[in-house]
């Protein structure tokens, strides 16, 4: 058994954004863990920086609030939500709230699909 605390294990920083970024648990290639804490971004576009991962994963919000778009829908994601990305998914997110965002994702990181 593999047991992980956010606010113990050490992040990563995720570059000029100052968020912070953490791999809590990881199962091979079948399953991670992370843990993501953004600052507000009340000025930044919710497509900045958008992409897609081979993956699904599903969104916890802990705390904050999120602008997000995924494949051109937009929702807004609050303390207490859950999201489910769908593989291949085009994400853009933003910060709204006035604190910063805390987002445990679960996610299967290697999840390739053939069409």
């Amino acid at each position: 058994m593999e047991i992980a605390n956010a606010w113990e294990a050490e992040g990563e920083p995720l570059g000029e954004s100052g968020g912070e970024h953490k791999v809590l648990l990881r199962s091979g290639d079948r399953v991670s863990c992370l843990y993501y804490k953004l600052p507000p971004s009340p000025d930044k576009d919710v497509m900045e920086g958008a992409h897609a991962h081979q993956s699904e994963s599903v969104w916890y919000i802990i705390e904050g609030e999120l602008e997000i778009n995924v494949d051109g829908e937009p929702a807004t994601l609050k303390k207490g939500d859950v999201m489910l990305r769908r593989f291949n998914a085009v994400l853009g997110n933003k910060v709204t709230s006035k604190v910063p965002a805390e987002v445990l994702i679960i996610a299967s990181p290697n999840n390739v699909r053939s069409t």
